[in-house]
């Protein structure tokens, strides 16, 4: 084996296990937020399936994600977020065996693979979405792999019958997670379609586009039952309208993931030069990388020329929503990189994946310091902890006033998860919640009143007594603290 391979071969262990490690840790350390809740309680044990089910059609996204955490929660011994965040790890995975299995069967994709997995693994996006029970990481995780699927097809054109199931499968599940994703996913389908026809011909074309479309019949089976409820739900939605939002989404996304590792955009862009010299001078290999990255960055093109109008016409775009930009943005990294080492010596080669893999290393410990920084429900429910420890009579009101927005925003289920959560983070935090209609103050020790979720609320103590006082409480004086996207209004002991 050469030496470079080795040295690949032995570095993606020591990166595979840093990022283990690292997830870990993020997975059991970061407190939950609302739409963990969400998750949770839409797929919370003892509850007939019909039920569940329902309330996934009511979702605005395919039912896929709830199903699988949903049959992932009869596997794991612990029924908590955290255990079913778990999930993450295991389809984390399987993409990566899927990727460096690809590359096995390709040689031209064994160099790519390295690159891939070390931009991915240093990437902000990927720690951050593995430690959410949310479906991003699913379709961070299966756009991955959609990516090396179809360069296998318009590389080498390999269209027989295995490996068209396989591209078909994944494909069918990466549009079937989460709205924006599919969109982006068949963006990359389609461009692939003309990449395939450019290099290898309409016939070799054809038989990718019966797959692509045969893949999109499970995501318009799920809008048939959806379809309508999603437009309900979305009449008056909560995303920021208008070109200005979805324009920095898109670019803070793509900054994130071109500038997370700089070495490796440095290497990417001066193999894309390299590229382009090889491609005038005649260089087959050179003209086809060059046909792939445009044809996965043309494929994001056509996703987000479908994606802004509709955000224009009815808001869909956010950060979050936007994650399977970064596979892409990886993917064409990784092949202008690969094709700068691959003309160098092999001691060249290594110097500089050397450095790539250091920046992603260092990258990691930012994201997790980043990630697990990020606001949840534990600091609130934390102080609230304290404040009953040091004086255990410490009564616990929720006010869920300030909680109308999301109480009111379909579907319907928002108003059972929310007391949902706030019993739940009570429990885990070892304090009791007064009963909601309960006006009790207590006697001897502070009354306490929680509200979370309302990250864009920051009223006066002033303003949180003047509502509570109308419901009843006998409040004259009290202070409020703030605390990540949460406050807790704190009543002095009479």
């Amino acid at each position: 084996m050469p030496p470079l391979s080795r040295f690949r071969n032995f570095t993606l262990l020591v990166l595979a296990g840093a990022f283990a490690v690292t997830a870990v840790t993020a997975i059991l350390a970061r407190g939950a937020w609302y739409d963990e809740f969400y998750t949770f309680y839409l797929v919370r044990p003892g509850v007939p399936f019909p039920t569940l089910w329902s309330a996934w059609l009511r979702d605005n996204h395919p039912p896929l994600f709830y199903g699988l955490i949903w049959l992932y929660a009869h596997l794991v011994p612990s029924s908590t977020v955290a255990a079913l965040r778990t999930f993450n790890l295991v389809v984390g995975a399987v993409a990566v065996a899927g990727i460096l299995m690809l590359g096995r069967v390709d040689s031209r994709l064994r160099a790519v693979s390295w690159y891939y997995l070390t931009a991915l693994a240093g990437l902000f996006a990927t720690l951050d979405r593995i430690d959410q029970l949310r479906s991003y990481f699913l379709s961070l995780a299966l756009t991955a792999l959609v990516l090396p699927l179809l360069a296998m097809v318009i590389v080498r054109g390999r269209t027989h019958g295995g490996s068209l199931v396989v591209l078909g499968v994944v494909l069918a599940l990466a549009e079937s997670v989460h709205l924006v994703s599919s969109v982006i996913v068949a963006g990359l389908a389609g461009a692939a379609v003309l990449g395939t026809a450019w290099l290898h011909g309409r016939n070799t074309a054809a038989r990718l586009v019966l797959v692509v479309v045969l893949s999109l019949v499970p995501l318009a089976s799920a809008l048939a039952l959806q379809l309508p409820t999603m437009l309900a739900n979305t009449h008056a939605f909560w995303l920021p309208a208008g070109w200005s939002a979805a324009r920095w989404a898109i670019e803070n996304e793509t900054l994130e993931t071109l500038l997370s590792n700089r070495p490796l955009l440095l290497a990417s862009l001066a193999g894309t030069a390299i590229l382009f010299v090889g491609a005038v001078r005649g260089d087959r290999q050179d003209r086809e990388s060059l046909v792939l990255i445009a044809t996965t960055l043309g494929g994001l093109v056509l996703a987000l020329a479908v994606l802004v109008p509709a955000h224009l016409h009815k808001p869909l775009i956010i950060n979050r929503y936007l994650i399977a930009i970064h596979p892409v943005f990886a993917f064409a990294l990784a092949v202008s990189a690969s094709a700068l080492t691959r003309r160098l010596p092999a001691l060249a080669g290594i110097a500089i994946d050397v450095v790539i893999l250091i920046a992603a290393l260092l990258a990691l410990h930012d994201n997790l310091e980043r990630t697990l920084a990020r606001p949840s429900w534990n600091g609130t429910a934390s102080a609230i902890s304290s404040l009953v420890r040091a004086c255990p009579t410490t009564l616990v009101h929720v006010d869920t006033g300030p909680n109308a927005p999301t109480l009111d925003l379909p579907p319907r289920d928002n108003r059972e998860v929310l007391p949902f959560a706030y019993d739940l983070v009570a429990r885990e935090h070892g304090f009791a919640l007064a009963a909601p209609e309960s006006r009790t103050m207590a006697r001897d020790c502070p009354t306490v009143f929680w509200t979370e979720h309302v990250a864009g609320q920051h009223p006066t103590a002033t303003t949180l007594i003047t509502a509570l006082r109308a419901q009843g409480y006998p409040i004259t004086d009290a202070r409020v603290r703030r605390i990540g996207d949460g406050w807790i209004l704190i009543v002095p002991t009479p």
